[in-house]
């Protein structure tokens, strides 16, 4: 797995911060408090880790970046503090460049590909290597599938400095060593690619398998307990149910022909009650012409008092003007001569006078309009009469309709009523043998369908026993995995003495417990003084027991082409072990390091956290790099270069 680190860069308040990593070795070191391991941490952030807040951090960071190989991609990983996602972008094969937002860890949907769901996933499958699933619960073959994370696999990749003397890759603690042995079993050959795919399918398969039968058996049941299971039960069900739908259709029929037949009585009435709607309209129609003519007649009278009082003013005005002359105009006041009006004209008007046959008399044109004023009156009366008449009809008329309709409306209720109610009655259960047979037909498909089932469960256990043979197979063609862990305790035992382990002799065996995989050095070969790191009891020799083996599982993997990532971050190896006390052990450390770094892990990428520079042989090959951090000199500042502070 080929995993190499290029450059850090941070984003902080003031300032942006870059830390350069060396093709094989970078070497970190420097004073207390400025950065150090907060570098190996930002490293662990961007690969889906947390970050401990420190109080630089908490103030001055933003976010970070860290450009890093993964496999044959040049890899972007950009994630902002206190996020839980992460932007990866990198360049496909094709050229096309892709830039995701994943979750930096846990589940949720899908975001590339068909199963990738976080960053551990991904990177998964930028290396090459599918989703890694194993059991839950090593050795229960019924015990679900879960995904074996990256971070997982990093556990042996990144050595903490809290964790160097009191946890050996979690393998001590009885829920979380389950994933560190997955990850060790993983590395050295006990799970595949093609075993964690064949459990996979042989889990989906069995719980195919599993839910099919469960459900056949289910459906089988409940038919079974209504009397439907066969086809032929269904079918009788179904032709007794048409035939009850054919006698209540049957029945509605009848009880129409028989309320049509009864409710003649009611025919009579029924044809007196249009008659009287006809009559009525007919009335009413008179009474509006009543009313008409009565509105006329009243207006008729109104015009003759009219004219009846201006008779009487024009006969008032003609006797107080008779003989009246003129000397002055009425208009203009001006003269009036006499000589100016002709003979026969009117002296004032200059106008010829006419002469009238007769003279108007006004007594008998007020005679006249007396006689027709006491007509109109005596027929005012009469019309008043009729319209009384009328009204009074129209009242009689309305009543006798009224009651003609509620005496067929209560000869009508009891019969309608009592009909009313047994057809819905027979409304509604033709309703539910329709809805009945419906569901027959539905439930008819179903013993058929209990045997489709049935019978695929059947072919998916010949899908299970190939499974079983393939994953029996496999696990055979994996048998090297026991030459592997073999190795793996070779280049222990060999680490441990060439770093010069107190305790530790050539004349010893390393024993990897195949159970537990917690290595154990049998002194002189002697399994009964047997001590691992749990009883190693000094801190500094814990300290060596953590590196030491990690650098072995990194050796052994390059050795045998085992899939461990090739970098390897180491905080503080020196951590309980004094230099000026103990300098043999450093130098036989350090010595050793490089060494297998120059040879074994010569493509491997190691990043030192440690408070002096060790550095290689000066004829060394290695591409080394190393950044000193001090507080006061300005070459060489802490990782926030403008930071003073906690």
């Amino acid at each position: 797995m080929k995993i190499h680190l290029q450059t850090l860069k941070l984003y902080c308040r003031k300032s942006e911060e870059i830390v350069r990593f060396g093709g094989n070795i970078t070497f970190i070191h420097g004073t207390l408090s400025l950065g150090k391991s907060t570098i190996a941490r930002l490293v662990d952030f961007c690969l889906g880790g947390t970050l401990e807040l420190t109080t630089a951090v908490q103030r001055e960071l933003l976010s970070v970046q860290l450009t890093l190989t993964v496999g044959e991609r040049d890899v972007l990983i950009e994630r902002a503090k206190g996020e839980g996602f992460a932007r990866v972008s990198w360049i496909e094969d094709d050229g096309e460049p892709i830039s995701l937002q994943v979750r930096a860890k846990g589940d949720g949907p899908v975001v590339y590909g068909d199963d990738v769901v976080n960053l551990s996933d991904l990177i998964f499958r930028l290396l090459g290597y599918p989703i890694i699933r194993v059991r839950k619960r090593t050795g229960d073959d019924d015990s679900p599938m879960v995904r074996l994370s990256f971070r997982d696999l990093l556990k042996f990749c990144y050595l903490e400095q809290e964790e160097l003397d009191s946890s050996f890759f979690r393998l001590g603690q009885p829920v979380l060593a389950e994933k560190s042995k997955d990850a060790l079993n993983f590395f050295t050959g006990y799970y595949s690619e093609r075993l964690s795919t064949l459990h996979a399918e042989f889990d989906q398969a069995r719980s195919d398998q599993r839910s099919k039968t469960e459900a056949a058996e289910r459906i089988r049941e409940f038919l079974a307990q209504f009397g439907f299971a066969s086809d032929s039960q269904i079918d009788g069900e179904i032709q007794k149910n048409h035939a009850r739908m054919a006698e209540v259709r049957t029945t509605l029929a009848g009880s129409a022909t028989v309320f049509f037949n009864q409710t003649h009585f009611v025919d009579e009435q029924r044809a007196r009650l249009r008659q009287m709607s006809d009559q009525l309209n007919a009335e009413s129609e008179t009474l509006e012409d009543l009313n008409r003519r009565l509105n006329d007649q009243k207006e008729l009278r109104a015009e003759l008092m009219s004219m009846k009082f201006k008779v009487a003013r024009a006969d008032r005005a003609r006797s107080v003007l008779a003989g009246s002359s003129f000397d002055n105009c009425p208009q203009c006041g001006q003269s009036i001569d006499s000589h100016r009006a002709q003979e026969g004209s009117c002296y004032l008007c200059l106008q010829v006078i006419v002469p009238s046959g007769e003279d108007i008399n006004p007594a008998s044109i007020a005679h006249d309009l007396e006689a027709r004023l006491s007509d109109i009156e005596q027929a005012l009366r009469r019309h008043a009469i009729a319209r009384k008449r009328q009204i009074e009809r129209i009242a009689r008329l309305v009543a006798d309709k009224d009651r003609l309709d509620r005496e067929v409306t209560e000869l009508l209720g009891s019969y309608e009523t009592d009909r009313a109610a047994r057809s819905r009655q027979a409304e509604r259960e033709l309703a539910e043998i329709e809805e009945r047979i419906r569901f027959l037909n539905r439930v008819k498909a179903m013993p058929g369908a209990v045997a489709d089932m049935l019978a695929e469960a059947d072919k998916l256990s010949e899908t299970i026993t190939r499974l079983e043979r393939q994953i029996r197979d496999e696990q055979m063609r994996l048998g090297k995995a026991d030459e592997n862990f073999r190795a793996l305790a070779a280049n222990f035992l060999e680490a441990l003495i060439a770093t010069r382990v107190p305790g530790v002799g050539p004349n010893d065996l390393v024993n990897i417990n195949r159970r537990t995989l917690i290595p154990e050095i049998w002194p002189e070969g002697d399994e009964s003084m047997a001590y691992s790191f749990f009883t190693a009891g000094s801190g500094g020799k814990k300290t060596l027991f953590t590196i030491c083996f990690a650098l072995a599982l990194h050796r052994t993997a390059a050795q045998r082409d085992m899939p461990v990532p090739s970098l390897l971050i180491i905080d503080t190896p020196l951590k309980n072990i004094t230099p000026d006390i103990n300098p043999e052990l450093v130098t036989a450390f350090y010595k050793y390091l490089y060494e297998v770094a120059e040879t074994d892990l010569r493509h491997h990428q190691f990043v030192i956290v440690d408070q002096l520079l060790v550095p290689p042989a000066p004829e060394s090959p290695l591409a080394f790099v190393d950044r000193l951090m001090t507080e006061s000199d300005p070459e060489h500042p802490p990782l926030i270069s403008y930071y003073s502070g906690p």
